[in-house]
């Protein structure tokens, strides 16, 4: 079942984020993910909080996505995301089919 990582973002030094681009691109291979999406163009509808960038990729399991942000090599990349951006946020979701909440209704 497949797993979506949501990033965001508020790049300030592009030259960092080149580093951790390489870093993602070198280990990718590793853990199967597919790039969805690298948005600049999208609408923010609802929230507070505001972001410049988005990144959605899709992970062949949650289990995968979890490997891979726990690895050193993603450990190393994520500190440079945090260094080269003014915020970001990150969220792995299970894909699968779960529209029955904990409380019995439906999203």
């Amino acid at each position: 079942m497949p797993a979506y990582w949501l990033g965001r973002a508020n790049p300030r030094d592009g030259a960092l984020l080149v580093q951790y681009a390489e870093i993602v691109s070198r280990i990718q291979p590793r853990y199967g993910f597919e790039p969805l999406s690298r948005g600049q163009t999208f609408v923010e509808l609802e929230g507070d909080l505001k972001f410049e960038r988005y990144f959605l990729h899709r992970f062949p399991s949650l289990k995968e996505a979890l490997a891979m942000y726990s690895s050193p090599e993603y450990q190393e990349a994520a500190a440079i995301r945090q260094a080269a951006c003014n915020g970001s946020e990150l969220v792995i979701i299970d894909g699968g089919d779960n529209r029955k909440n904990s409380w019995g209704g439906f999203h």
